[in-house]
């Protein structure tokens, strides 16, 4: 399909998904979808990490999927430090995961998933430059993307607060993630407006699954750009072994910290 930004075009071939996965995969998971014509499909769904895995297999290839959650947690795991140095002056300050953390938690549906994916073919680890394989899987950062692609000076608050609070950070970054996808000639099936609706209509249920979904739009919109632009070297971080996150247009955005030579 093609989509227009302004003096560009774009033909994306490949199947654009977007993941805010539950890291317990007992609760809800959000899910994303770039249809054909640019329509940003989103939903909620109880899904444990084998039957997300299960979905991706069933994907016509080439598939690139984005998701919210730690699909590696080894030993000397580096990524999150590495994304905090890069963006903490942007207020993107991730906090550390690691194996012993997450199974002490139940918190292990990402690392599953991510061998379960690397089992049965999926590349998952993104490398700068263009995406040319026909099956990958990357971890990303929402709070960062708001800063890299969709040009917040800070993440907005929606995940702590009250409904309020809460529902006024969720229409903040909902109107941001439209404008980011809009200018990339992609729509946000989301059309419910919380600053539109009073607060004491809104729960935290509802709050919780429009962020789930809104963080499943903005992993997909990650694949979208990746799989057009391509990674920076500034992207990435962490390593292979350890896990790594990926965050478009970070290369361009951060404050890195020069390494002595």
């Amino acid at each position: 399909m093609l989509a227009q930004q302004p003096g560009r075009f774009y033909r994306v071939s490949v199947q654009c998904i977007g993941i805010d996965l539950s890291w317990t995969g007992r609760r809800p998971s959000g899910f994303a979808v770039v249809q054909e014509g640019g329509r940003v499909v989103t939903w909620t769904e109880v899904m444990g990490p084998e039957s997300v895995a299960g979905w991706l297999a069933s994907l016509e290839p080439p598939v690139v999927a984005a998701i919210d959650a730690p699909l590696a947690a080894g030993p000397g795991r580096t990524a999150e430090a590495e994304l905090a140095r890069a963006l903490a002056r942007r207020g993107v300050t991730p906090y550390h995961v690691g194996e012993e953390f997450l199974e002490r938690r139940g918190m292990t549906a990402g690392p599953v998933l991510g061998a379960l994916l690397k089992a049965a073919g999926w590349l998952l680890e993104p490398r700068p430059g263009p995406v040319l394989v026909q099956r990958l899987a990357f971890e990303t950062f929402p709070r960062a993307l708001t800063v890299t692609l969709m040009r917040a000076e800070r993440p907005p608050t929606y995940k702590r607060g009250s409904l309020a609070e809460r529902g006024a950070g969720l229409a903040e970054y909902a109107g941001l993630l439209r404008s980011a996808l809009h200018t990339r000639g992609l729509r946000l099936d989301v059309e419910w407006d919380v600053a539109g609706v009073p607060s004491s209509c809104a729960t935290g249920r509802s709050l919780k699954e429009l962020e789930d979904r809104l963080d499943a739009a903005a992993c997909a919109l990650a694949v979208w750009v990746a799989t057009n632009e391509g990674f920076a070297p500034g992207d990435i971080f962490g390593s292979a072994a350890g896990g790594l996150i990926a965050v478009p247009g970070a290369g361009a955005t951060s404050f890195r910290v020069p390494t002595s030579p």
